[in-house]
């Protein structure tokens, strides 16, 4: 039996393009939970259950973590109770075989409101955000000379707002290593952009940049496919438009 009610979102884009910014806004107007790899992962270690303990087998070896692992991982997590009504995925599917993977779970393929949306933007706007972070090794705080900039600098340096440590580039914001990242996430990323593409469920948000215009873009592809009924945050209904099924 088709699920109407529950919606699927998937975030893709290369890194830096505020996936993590556009989860929290998503998460906050749809009332369905986040669910990120890493932190599925970090859970699991942290539990030390017979899924972490596997996952850590690779982890510290600085390898991936195989597909089935990360697979038995989402499994798990989508069977809680708070992910009834829907899920918004961040870092999975990373490549086609997940996307394959999801396409087959139990949880997904009975599901009309799916949305891969991609936040496509330029390679030059990539290497300028990450290249303009700073981060404080102290209290983990981030900021962006762009848009978050610190408000104390000490003979040329940046320094934390809220413990005063000076500020650092991470070796991944580092240019050169943002381009290596990019050239990894396109090798990965585009054959599943494809993947998605052919199944009727992928939607594309080109070279918006302002955070907010991006999240106008997504309720904008959301809402134009569903009715929802926002009055009970706690019990969003959804209706299919006449769009394909994806399974």
């Amino acid at each position: 039996m088709t699920n109407h009610k529950k919606l699927i979102i998937i975030l893709l884009g290369p890194p830096g393009a505020g996936k993590g910014t556009q989860a929290k806004l998503i998460e906050d107007r749809y009332n369905i939970p986040h669910i990120s790899t890493g932190d599925i992962l970090r859970d699991a270690i942290l539990k030390n259950s017979a899924l972490g303990k596997k996952a850590n087998f690779y982890m510290q070896k600085g390898d991936l973590v195989p597909d089935n692992i990360i697979f038995d991982l989402i499994e798990n997590r989508v069977d809680q109770p708070e992910c009834k009504n829907g899920v918004l995925f961040d870092g999975f599917p990373r490549n086609v075989r997940q996307a394959k993977m999801l396409q087959n779970m139990d949880y997904i393929k009975d599901c009309e409101n799916f949305f891969a949306i991609l936040i496509n933007i330029p390679d030059e706007e990539v290497i300028k955000r990450l290249s303009n972070r700073r981060y404080c090794p102290k209290c983990k705080s981030i900021y962006n000379l762009i848009h978050k900039i610190p408000k104390r600098k000490v003979n040329g340096v940046y320094l934390c707002d809220y413990c005063g440590t000076e500020l650092i580039i991470r070796d991944d914001d580092k240019v050169e290593t943002v381009k290596n990242r990019l050239k990894v996430y396109y090798d990965s990323a585009e054959p599943m952009i494809d993947f998605f593409r052919n199944l009727s469920v992928l939607h594309i948000i080109e070279d918006t940049v302002l955070q907010e215009d991006v999240f106008h873009e997504i309720t904008k592809i959301i809402e134009e496919e569903l009715i929802y009924e926002p009055s009970d945050r706690h019990k969003l209904s959804f209706a299919s438009s006449e769009r394909q099924k994806w399974s």
